[in-house]
């Protein structure tokens, strides 16, 4: 009677764990579809779901070893839905720029405005040998030293363009690049005015469209949905420059989402695609010094058809709480590696 007892009490254990565990893995369906109030938290439970797919596999492997064949069965079919955000739309591997290709170094940084160390941070981006640099969230130093007092003169990146702070609403940001740089314009589109940053650049293997985009962090419902607005915008915003140029595009972000959530399936629809490929095992870049699971991939570069990832590194820096992120992009490859997309 009492190994009964036990058994019972240990399927319901495994039930609870394994429909708790299903719930998180499928929380991405429908987290940020519905509107606030509970979706909001279901939306950020998302950028965990790496996390519960790997809790739904050992819970199902658990249960197939105790033959509890249906409890297994619920925790593979819930893994299953959950990996479908975090693998669609990466390749595999980065591919290599080949003999006579020249490759193009992308960086993209969430500076931290509050950063004491900002020069020595900036000093090691610069001696990185990007061509391109998009930075969020400069502090009012950094600010001022690019736009009014020749910072980056012989750093040989002293071409930029920037976004400017609006209280509440907009973070700053730069892209400085060692190529010219052509501002894009956004239109009528209030919205877009305040947070657009997007530049055409002027590189000798050809020209690319480089954009900056850092919505609000969703602290709050009000600035989660705000945020969501902005990506909403800037995905419309992504597709119709993409066909008034016919350039191809990389997008330096922090999109305050991770994979699982709505912002990143949504800016997905734009046709851009996360560059972090399906081997690199790192948990995330934010917060940088935090315990593994509870960092989350916030930053990274996007890319448009016609850009092949041949390099992709996350870089520590010590002033900021985000990790740099660092690529290498070919202009005019296809997306042989890729392992779909919406």
């Amino acid at each position: 009677m009492a190994e009964k007892k036990r058994s019972r009490v240990l399927s319901v254990v495994l039930w609870v764990c394994a429909l708790v565990c299903a719930g998180l893995c499928c929380g991405w369906v429908y987290g940020g579809v519905f509107g606030d109030g509970v979706w909001y938290w279901f939306d950020l439970a998302g950028a965990f779901t790496a996390r519960w797919v790997l809790g739904a596999l050992v819970i199902g492997g658990v249960s197939f070893v105790l033959r509890r064949w249906r409890v297994g069965v619920v925790c593979v079919i819930a893994a299953g839905v959950g990996l479908w955000p975090v693998m669609t739309g990466r390749s595999f591997g980065v591919g290599e720029a080949g003999i006579g290709v020249v490759e193009i170094r992308v960086g993209t940084f969430n500076i931290y405005p509050k950063n004491e160390v900002w020069e020595s941070d900036m000093g090691v981006l610069l001696g990185m040998g990007l061509d391109v640099l998009v930075i969020q969230e400069p502090g009012p130093e950094l600010s001022r030293g690019i736009r009014l007092h020749g910072y980056l003169e012989g750093s040989g990146m002293e071409h930029w363009v920037h976004r400017a702070w609006v209280k509440d609403r907009v973070s700053p940001g730069f892209i400085i690049s060692r190529y010219e740089l052509e501002l894009i314009e956004v239109g009528g589109d209030e919205l877009l005015a305040e947070n657009r940053l997007m530049c055409v650049v002027h590189h000798p293997e050809g020209a690319f469209v480089v954009g900056l985009m850092h919505p609000l962090s969703p602290r709050t419902v009000d600035r989660w949905m705000a945020g969501n607005r902005v990506v909403r915008a800037q995905r419309r915003w992504v597709n119709d420059v993409l066909e008034e140029t016919g350039l191809p595009m990389i997008a330096g972000l922090d999109l305050n989402a991770a994979r699982g959530q709505y912002r990143e399936r949504e800016l997905r629809r734009s046709g851009l695609r996360s560059s972090k490929p399906l081997t690199a095992f790192d948990w995330g870049s934010y917060p940088a010094s935090g315990w593994w699971l509870s960092q989350v991939q916030l930053d990274d570069l996007w890319r448009s058809e016609g850009v092949d990832v041949v390099g992709w590194e996350m870089v520590r820096l010590s002033g900021s709480d985000h990790l740099a992120v660092v690529g290498g992009f070919v202009l005019g490859g296809g997306s042989a590696e890729d392992s779909g997309s919406d």
